[in-house]
């Protein structure tokens, strides 16, 4: 049996071998193991710097997010018309260029869309004019003129039909839902075959006693919101954005 110094000597042994195992190559000492039930800073994995990936489906609310505001903003603009009660005046102006515009005061049918686009970024005194330079057979009989090309049905329509989202031009079934706030109508006074472009409007958030959304548009002497939508031939139904 042993004496209890020679006990104590070889626990003192053991105590000074386990210091000496634990000393590095270098001479410095190895730090104490971490515990099992965690993880230390310095073996954790450095944070990602990417960005996280999106749900599935964000990119297309996004999106949608961003029509309904657009179409929010150009039904706002439209409205401004009518409660501005401006003055139906079709005469021909000398305008700036770019973003060009006659008094305030005074517009007619054209002026109340080329001004509500305006309020989501699309200047159509610049678009209209630049595609016609671009393609002049797309737009027979029209010389090219910055102050009023965009100030006329016939040349906005064909814009419209070149760069827009063309949709139904009906009232029944599935195209009597396609029409949406913010959506530019054009309209003939006549029904084709001797139809011609007369007249364009925006069509309103609000919706009419038949079930039809309303239209603002000014076809003299001051805009108006109305219950118009399916009062004349529709050429065109169009959406920007999209």
């Amino acid at each position: 049996m042993n004496s209890p110094a020679k006990s104590a000597a070889v626990a003192l042994g053991l105590l000074v071998g386990f210091a000496a195992a634990a000393s590095r190559a270098d001479g410095s000492s190895a730090p104490a193991p971490a515990p099992l039930t965690s993880v230390s800073a310095a073996s954790a994995p450095p944070p990602s710097s990417a960005s996280p990936a999106a749900p599935a489906g964000a990119s297309t609310s996004s999106a949608a997010t961003t029509t309904a505001t657009n179409a929010a903003r150009i039904v706002e603009r439209a409205r401004a018309e009518v409660v501005a009660q401006v003055s139906y005046d079709p005469s021909y102006r000398r305008l700036s260029y770019p973003g060009g515009d006659l008094d305030a005061r005074f517009g007619v049918c054209t002026d109340v869309v080329v001004r509500a686009l305006r309020s989501v970024g699309i200047d159509l005194q610049r678009r209209v004019h630049e595609d016609i330079l671009a393609a002049p057979s797309a737009y027979p009989r029209v010389r090219a003129d910055a102050n009023i090309d965009h100030r006329r049905v016939g040349p906005l329509k064909t814009w419209f039909e070149r760069h827009a989202k063309r949709l139904p031009k009906g009232f029944e079934g599935d195209a009597r839902a396609s029409w949406r706030a913010g959506d530019v109508v054009a309209w003939a006074f006549r029904p084709c075959p001797a139809c011609s472009p007369d007249h364009v409007g925006v069509v309103s958030d609000r919706v009419g006693p038949r079930g039809l959304p309303l239209v603002i548009h000014n076809i003299g002497p001051t805009p108006s919101e109305d219950d118009q939508l399916d009062a004349w031939t529709v050429l065109g139904h169009f959406r920007v954005g999209e």
